[in-house]
């Protein structure tokens, strides 16, 4: 026993060496299976047994995945057959206690149990959690084919059971993000459990191996391996077992990740863009497979293949929502004579995405993007009427367009469609008020405008057709300027405006009164909460910032509160809002 409990000793003082990649978790799943398996040899010679035949020692969760961090718990499941095995001393709880006491002993976390082969199918049928860790059930010694029998009839169970428990697993996902939120816009996220997390990538996985959808178009592996990464760096930094990336240590892991602010950003908001950019990665995958498992999970006809008539093999039939735009099982995919690399193609399918409040197939747009819709603009040419016309159509959706500017970013068609756009995409924010990256912020407000009015009853859909465009976009692009750690992004954006619009073919007067509500965005909140509103030098600064003119003090108070709005809960209150109102009448009335 001193040999075995000397291999669990070193394999917790060498854990701390473990570095930050896949190949050093695999040195380090190594370490533990050479530590397990002497622990196993130990066991059974102090049974006076060479080998023992329906009993086996297996490996499932992280350590099944041969992705188990520097301080992840030993997840292992001891196997039998059923039978009482005589052969062994004191039953097979006393030779499981002399697995287990030696890895306690040495201070080393251990998730353990003990299963006959009907215990592991009952579990996942019975038990969702212990069901998604089984499947990653990997075997370390004894009985090898037991173990191969285990893993086959878990697998089988789960396959047989996934239409009926499809729906708790996406509704105890849905209750993960409701508690954790987001990751790719949290500033201190949760890197396992909140939405675009690893734990949504090990849901694709399982919802892959029940045949429900096939393995989705995005590759989310590297992305899922990049947090892996960041969660071992935490694990070094914070020196436990840690999942959530508190700020006092994100100047750390940055430095062990190898962020040196190359890129003009601090390296600590370099990782968090890049944690941003994999948690996104994931949650699109993760979209797009439940999206198919779901069609697949009702559906009587699990896969929709070609129809063949007379011998010939046709398409799919496809609903045609728009000229070169398909709909087929609630995705929308490109016709069967349309042209992949057409920007008409491209706006038609966005709009009608937002409009119609569909998703996109990722396979369709990365199609697209492999064409080059997204860089017909990039020569010089001018936006097109028919492309702005869509493009403010997608902005006018609501909340349908937050998923519509998604997928076009995760395909690489937003960023080539508006190059300044990359200047703030993944960008997040050390701000109190926020919990949106400044990117996402942007199509937040954007998103909330539909709902907003002003005080003299107007909304967006009741302005005037050039000034509708003009909230639009300036809402759309009001935190365009905003660089880390640089004071006066409101006057960086106004002036990045024209530089953004005019190849879009947007005229001389909507850049410059776009500009100017850019450059004011914030001017109603500071007046409101800092200035005096019955002194009449306050309501001139207001009136000048808006060129006296009440459609445009209209345009900014919507802008104004669709900005505040889309900030933390709490931010904009009744307190706030109505201070500010309380301006604008008094402006409004000024100028009448």
């Amino acid at each position: 026993m001193v040999r075995a409990m000397m291999a669990i000793t070193t394999l917790r003082d060498d854990r701390r060496n473990v570095a930050l990649s896949e190949s050093d978790r695999e040195q380090w799943t190594r370490m533990n299976e050479r530590a397990v398996t002497e622990l196993w040899q130990q066991a059974l010679a102090d049974q006076g047994i060479d080998e023992l035949s329906g009993v086996a020692l297996a490996a499932v969760g992280s350590l099944g995945r041969r992705d188990a961090g520097p301080e992840s718990d030993l997840d292992l499941v001891l196997i039998h057959d059923g039978g009482k095995h005589p052969e062994l001393t004191g039953g097979l709880q006393a030779f499981a206690d002399s697995l287990w006491y030696p890895i306690w002993d040495a201070n080393v976390e251990l998730d353990h149990s003990v299963r006959s082969l009907s215990d592991c199918r009952t579990v996942v049928r019975a038990d969702l959690a212990a069901g998604l860790a089984m499947l990653d059930l990997r075997y370390l010694a004894g009985d090898e084919q037991l173990v191969a029998d285990a893993t086959s009839a878990v697998l089988t169970d789960w396959r047989r059971a996934s239409r009926m428990r499809f729906s708790t697993l996406v509704n105890d996902q849905v209750e993960r993000r409701r508690r954790f939120g987001r990751l790719p816009y949290l500033i201190e996220g949760d890197l396992k459990e909140a939405a675009g997390g690893m734990r949504d990538a090990l849901l694709i996985k399982a919802i892959v191996a029940s045949w429900l959808a096939e393995r989705p178009a995005i590759d989310y592996v590297r992305a899922y391996h990049f947090l892996l990464d960041v969660r071992d760096a935490l694990t070094l930094a914070s020196h436990r077992h840690n999942n959530v990336l508190r700020m006092q240590y994100q100047d750390d892991v940055a430095a062990a990740m190898g962020f040196a602010g190359e890129t003009g950003m601090d390296p600590a908001d370099e990782l968090l863009s890049a944690i941003s950019q994999a948690a996104r990665t994931i949650r699109a995958a993760y979209a797009d497979t439940v999206r198919r498992a779901k069609r697949n999970a009702t559906s009587a006809s699990r896969w929709l293949q070609p129809r063949i008539v007379r011998g010939r093999k046709l398409p799919p039939h496809l609903t045609e929502v728009a000229p070169g735009v398909g709909e087929r099982s609630g995705e929308l995919v490109l016709t069967e004579h349309s042209v992949p690399g057409a920007p008409k193609v491209l706006f038609r399918m966005a709009s009608a995405a937002a409009l119609r409040e569909l998703p996109i197939r990722p396979a369709t747009l990365q199609r697209m993007h492999d064409a080059g819709a997204g860089t017909a603009f990039s020569q010089g040419y001018i936006w097109p009427a028919w492309a702005r016309a869509d493009f403010e159509s997608i902005l006018s959706a609501g909340r349908a367009q937050i998923s519509v500017w998604e997928q076009l970013d995760m395909a690489g068609l937003l960023t080539e469609l508006i190059p300044a756009w990359a200047s703030v995409r993944n960008l997040p924010q050390r701000s109190a008020i926020h919990r949106h990256t400044v990117d996402r912020h942007q199509i937040e407000a954007t998103a909330n405008l539909v709902n907003l009015v002003s005080t003299d009853g107007v909304g967006l859909d009741s302005l005037s057709p050039a000034r509708r465009s003009v909230l639009l976009l300036a809402t759309f692009f009001h935190d365009i300027g905003k660089r880390p750690g640089v004071p006066g992004h409101a006057a960086r954006g106004a002036q990045m405006i024209p530089g953004i619009l005019t190849p879009m073919g947007y005229g001389a007067r909507t850049i410059e009164e776009v500009a100017l509500l850019v450059k004011n965005h914030l001017v109603m909140t500071e007046m409101a909460t800092s200035a005096d509103p019955s002194d009449p030098a306050t309501i001139a600064a207001l009136l000048d910032a808006v060129n006296r003119d009440s459609e445009l003090l209209t345009c900014l108070h919507i802008l104004t509160q669709a900005d505040a709005s889309s900030c933390k809960e709490g931010t904009w209150d009744d307190w706030k809002a109505g201070l500010v109102a309380n301006l604008v009448t008094k402006a409004r009335a000024a100028l009448s």
